[in-house]
């Protein structure tokens, strides 16, 4: 699949971030968390990226996808759980927040440009969420999804949870 042809809807400038964050916030898109439980969002982020390994192994590309946006997804619950004690179920709003609250640094943004030379900042995440909802429900793409496609957003995710786990490690409560 080209991944040209997939449309980015997130805000790339830090006004339409700002902007986009406070619209989360009044539609209440941020949950408080309990102190610790950010462990239990990496714990099922690791066990989606074991199960996004396999479906790469088994040449499932579809289910590569689904399962690494899903790592992807909690491991961004559990940095923001840690460092916000917050969590949310909007895909959107959790980009956005990790954004706005400089959750991701520059220099793991400058490893991802690195890997990925056309995408950058949340960017690479929410092309991921794209990508994911093709595989899951549309009945005709899904099969255009390439191992291309499954290695590069399995390789986002493995790094996500590895920049995470560096992140919290070392304040494990």
């Amino acid at each position: 699949m080209k991944m040209d042809k997939i449309k980015i809807k997130l805000p790339k400038t830090d006004e339409g971030i700002v902007n986009y964050f406070k619209n989360c916030e009044k539609r209440g898109k941020f949950i408080k968390d309990t102190s610790g439980h950010y462990k239990s969002h990496l714990k099922k982020a690791k066990h989606d990226l074991k199960r996004a390994i396999n479906e790469f192994n088994d040449e499932c590309w579809d289910w590569t996808i689904i399962k690494a946006y899903y790592a992807i997804f909690h491991t961004g619950n559990a940095l923001l759980s840690k460092k916000k004690k917050l969590f949310s179920k909007d895909h959107s709003c959790l980009i956005i927040a990790l954004k706005y609250w400089n959750l991701i640094d520059e220099d793991f943004f400058s490893k991802l440009m690195d890997i990925y030379e056309n995408f950058s900042d949340t960017i690479s995440i929410d092309l991921t969420f794209q990508m994911r909802k093709i595989s899951q429900y549309d009945v005709d793409l899904w099969e255009q999804l390439t191992e291309t496609d499954a290695s590069m957003i399995l390789e986002l995710a493995n790094e996500f949870v590895s920049y995470t786990e560096g992140k919290i490690s070392d304040q494990y409560d």
